[in-house]
């Protein structure tokens, strides 16, 4: 078997001082293979023992409840939670030279500290709505009377104003648990369950611990941002629900990207089932034992190891070693210290079984080579200067001789990390034969090199092999930020100027199913029509990284000191880096999981429009559409601040399979609403004011179907598995049901604008932004088609379905209420 750089063959290999020797061109490795099939336990269809499929009625009213408990507004909140932790945490480290870093006992106490008024608030908010609800029995309650009781989560809390992260978490909190009381009432009239002999205050009573331990996990979920997996919640689940079948409910490590972070709205998901398990208990006694639970996994969760903080630390060492290590020091030692730290997060090690050991020293011999002409003073100090001819001192401002030896090492660290990443993709047959994987080591190792390395091999050489370098005009790189300690993202070191004229930004997609020009005239206060000039700072996320963590770290606050919802950073695909910088080579493709604005991948890359003042447009040459040479970075101390941003436009679906009911929201944006509104005061058709919005309406629902604002209300489909569950659907019967979502909302829109003008108007005159349209179609023939397809039963043939029936409602600003 031979090692990496006796028989293979690449340009980095050869690289001496980085120039290229005259040498020969081996065969290049294959591409490995795409990833796996996306499968979910969860979409299988049942059948009992020897029967046709059936719906066990129990099991499908649980995943009504459980479906209707979900609290949009609630998913934001956790995740700005989290990343306000994760801040906090971050000033920790800075501020006490570290120590707590390595300390979790004190990171816990110290954050247990921070949080604690929060806890007391929530607790006293759950207390107040109990003690005025009194021993008032559930079935003698209406919805009117839960809505006025929890009015006590609506009024801000001390020292919380409104749109801060605790508020809306508080606010949010508040919406589940009424809805979970709305849902106790409806099965407390009906005589159902234990709950039909209980009062509205001891039930809260049993919820305050759940509502307790979701605010500790999303603070334990920030500090660590790769909480553990579902596994427990989909095994209990599975359990309350035998619709899902049996088998496994483990993670899906066919997945070619993996999450830069834990997905903190899964959270929501084990929260909503731990207040439905109460709700639905057999017993009083049984009734405690999901808060009781929930609140031991909230202290399991607090004090678990963290893998994205033994991945700093592996790196910190390893970046050390590279420093100390002398010219062609062979490095596999110190790799076989590395690598175990990277193979958790990249998840590299839950393919192969029992060989974890085994696979670090594999790797370890292949990638030691590779990086073998890189080690030492020598190649250090020229990769330093290159890294500074690169652009290093634009995104690290004062950069010193020190500096520019860590940007070295860190680049070289980025491209182990990144070429372990690139293994991680290949299938288990590869892992496991050592002659396959060479080549394949190979082949990520040099795609490593491309993305992290400043352009070090001849012209020559790029001319032969193109795909060794990502661009042809800026030659920048990508560095970490901050060079030392957490990497919390990596840094493009070119901040190019570019015009975005108004056709590039109709077609340059962004998060949420928007456009940039949906974005731009609130982010940068631009007119419609008019041409955006500004600086692009280009991003890629590592482990750990977070939308949140970029903004903060790069200081893109609002002059209010609060992180707009708007986005400000949007996904560099290969079609936005070419219509934007034309170098399609530097954008990244990005998963449908990926595009909703809160969850990013590992090597998912982004950009910032830092706009331009007239002054510096001039200075920089207004006359071209783009100017390579770098410009002056703002003073540190400066921060990017921007006009206040409303909401961007987004849809929510629920498909009611349960019922045949279709529930949908539209928030207009206050821009949309607001030409609506002067439309309708200048007396145009519903027509002509609704045309414009057909193709962003078409965008919205297709990322609502392929996004987590997407419900699906069946006994097989839990909470955040509905994009999953469409794609089990038939082509015909997704299109489908893709038009009838716009065809309810258009219809929905049209009579508002017909026959409701005044209240959509008044809708629009609220200090409120934008306004938020519901439309009900009740027996929607298409739902009937996809309970069947989950069901995992033929479609039903010609029964005369009962005719559609369709009810619209507007309100004022982004409301998200769900019945």
């Amino acid at each position: 078997m031979s090692v990496l750089g006796s028989g293979s063959s690449s340009p980095f290999l050869a690289a001496d001082s980085f120039e290229m020797l005259d040498e020969g061109e081996g065969p290049a490795a294959s591409a490995p293979p795409g990833p796996a099939a996306y499968e979910s336990p969860f979409l299988r269809s049942y059948l009992r023992d020897g029967e046709d499929p059936a719906v066990d009625p129990e099991a499908e009213e649980f995943a009504a409840f459980l479906a209707e408990l979900y609290e949009p507004g609630l998913d934001d909140a956790l995740l700005r939670l989290a990343g306000e932790a994760a801040a906090e945490h971050a000033e920790l480290e800075s501020g006490d030279g570290g120590a707590v870093y390595t300390d979790p006992a004190a990171v816990r106490q110290l954050m247990d500290d921070r949080y604690a008024p929060l806890v007391r608030e929530l607790e006293s908010a759950i207390d107040a709505v109990a003690e005025a609800g009194g021993e008032r029995a559930l079935h003698a309650m209406d919805e009117i009377e839960v809505d006025t009781l929890f009015e006590a989560f609506a009024a801000p809390p001390g020292g919380h104003p409104p749109g801060s992260p605790s508020f809306e978490f508080l606010f949010g909190i508040g919406n589940v648990l009424k809805k979970v009381a709305k849902g106790a009432v409806g099965l407390a009239k009906r005589g159902l369950k234990v709950v039909a002999n209980l009062a509205l205050g001891p039930l809260l009573a049993k919820l305050k611990p759940i509502a307790v331990a979701l605010l500790r996990k999303a603070v334990a979920a920030g500090l660590k941002w790769l909480p553990e997996g579902l596994r427990p919640y989909a095994q209990k689940l599975a359990e309350r629900l035998p619709l899902l079948g049996a088998g496994e409910t483990g993670d899906d490590t066919g997945r070619e990207t993996v999450d830069a972070t834990g997905d903190v709205r899964e959270l929501q998901a084990e929260f909503g089932m731990r207040a439905a398990d109460t709700v639905f208990a057999d017993t009083e006694a049984a009734m405690d034992r999901p808060g009781a639970e929930y609140a031991r996994e909230a202290d399991r969760a607090a004090v678990r190891p963290d893998p994205v903080a033994e991945l700093d630390r592996a790196r910190e060492r390893f970046i050390a070693e590279l420093g100390a290590a002398e010219d062609g020091t062979d490095l596999t030692p110190q790799l076989e210290q590395f690598l175990p730290a990277a193979l958790p997060v990249l998840k590299l090690a839950l393919k192969l079984t029992g060989g974890r050991s085994m696979l670090v020293k594999t790797l370890a011999k292949f990638v030691a080579p590779l990086i073998r002409r890189f080690v030492g003073p020598t190649a250090a100090a020229a990769l330093s200067r290159a890294l500074v001819d690169a652009g290093l001192r634009l995104i690290h401002l004062e950069a010193g001789p020190e500096d520019e030896r860590q940007a070295a090492g860190a680049a070289m660290a980025s491209v182990v990390e990144d070429t372990v990443r690139g293994v991680a993709a290949l299938p288990e047959h590869i892992l496991a034969d050592d002659t396959l994987l060479e080549g394949f080591v190979l082949e990520a190792f040099e795609q490593a090199a491309a993305r992290n390395l400043p352009q070090i091999l001849t012209e020559a050489t790029y001319q032969d092999r193109p795909e060794l370098r990502e661009d042809l005009t800026l030659h920048g790189a990508w560095l970490p930020k901050p060079l030392r300690g957490r990497h919390r993202y990596r840094k493009y070191t070119r901040i190019p100027w570019v015009t975005v004229s108004p056709y590039q930004a109709a077609h340059i997609g962004t998060f949420c199913g928007l456009d940039l020009g949906d974005t731009l005239r609130s982010t940068l206060g631009y007119a419609p029509g008019a041409p955006v000039r500004a600086r692009l700072h280009l991003y890629e996320a590592v482990p750990g990284t977070t939308l949140d963590s970029i903004m903060r770290g790069e200081g893109l606050e609002d002059p209010g000191g609060e992180l707009s919802e708007t986005p400000a950073l949007h996904p560099l695909t290969p079609d936005a880096a070419a219509l934007l910088l034309g170098e399609p080579a530097l954008g990244e493709e990005a998963e449908a999981r990926y595009m909703d604005g809160q969850l990013l991948g590992v090597g998912q890359r982004l950009y910032y429009l830092e706009a331009a003042d007239a002054s510096a447009a001039a200075a920089a040459d207004p006359g071209a559409a783009l100017a390579t040479q770098p410009v002056a970075a703002p003073a540190p101390a400066a921060r990017h601040t921007r006009a206040p941003a409303s909401r961007p436009g987004r849809v929510r679906i629920n498909l009611g399979c349960t019922d045949d009911t279709l529930r949908t929201e539209l928030y207009l944006t206050e821009a949309e609403a607001q030409r609506l509104a002067a439309g309708l005061r200048q007396g145009r058709q519903a027509g002509q004011l609704l045309a414009p919005l057909i193709r962003p309406l078409r965008r919205r629902i297709r990322a609502a179907l392929t996004g987590h604002r997407l419900r699906i209300v069946h006994g097989a489909v839990p909470p955040g598995a509905g994009a999953a569950a469409l794609r089990t659907l038939p082509a015909g019967a997704l299109n489908q049901l893709a038009v009838t979502v716009e065809e309810a909302l258009t219809r929905g829109l049209a009579t508002l604008l017909k026959d409701h003008r005044e209240a959509f108007t008044a809708a629009t005159e609220a200090p409120e932004d934008g306004a938020t349209v519901r439309v009900v179609l009740k027996a929607a023939p298409v739902l009937a088609r996809v309970r069947s397809v989950l069901d995992g039963r033929p479609e039903r043939p010609g029964s005369p379905a009962a005719p559609a029936t369709m009810n619209v409602t507007v309100t004022a600003g982004h409301a998200t209420h769900r019945r």
